[in-house]
């Protein structure tokens, strides 16, 4: 999902942007830094896979896991949990369906995701089939992004994660 969202973000580069108040002006970021909420026993911790675009799905596999696993022990460095340019909450690995994200400051969105589970849909040809279905949630920030932006970044991230040889290529 990190490398579906890099390359949706590259395509859609106001959701890897923030907004200044001091300014008012939007700052599009040039790399990308996405943010991986983890469920820790003392609450949530966010740590930062930096340069997300210049690694490959293994690399990312592993920096999560390694990651994931510093926030657990509690040993995370501070620079490892700063300077995130989008983040990703997982509230479906704790067995929630939805949820409703909230931005972390001063990124201008965030993605959540759901519980994948199997629901019957209507494919081709009129027929029912049974598919997983990933619900995803967007929140972002309706100052400098609306919703139609919002949409073409969820159809296009959509496409990616149906096709995950775009991934490889990406």
């Amino acid at each position: 999902i990190i490398k579906a969202v890099t390359l949706a973000l590259k395509e859609f580069a106001l959701f890897n942007a923030s907004f200044s108040a001091e300014t008012n002006e939007i700052i599009l970021k040039k790399h990308y830094n996405i943010g991986i909420a983890v469920d820790t026993p003392d609450g949530l911790l966010v740590p930062v896979i930096k340069n997300s675009d210049q690694k490959g799905l293994l690399q990312l596999g592993k920096e999560v896991q390694v990651l994931a696993d510093k926030a657990r022990e509690r040993t995370l460095a501070l620079d490892e949990i700063q300077g995130g340019t989008f983040t990703l909450t997982n509230y479906g690995a704790v067995g929630a369906l939805s949820g409703m994200p909230v931005i972390k400051h001063p990124e201008a969105a965030i993605l959540g995701i759901g519980s994948i589970t199997k629901k019957p849909v209507v494919g081709a040809n009129d027929e029912i089939v049974i598919r997983q279905i990933l619900p995803i949630t967007l929140a972002f920030d309706h100052r400098f992004i609306d919703g139609g932006n919002a949409g073409r970044f969820i159809q296009r991230l959509r496409s990616y994660l149906e096709q995950p040889m775009l991934l490889l290529l990406g």
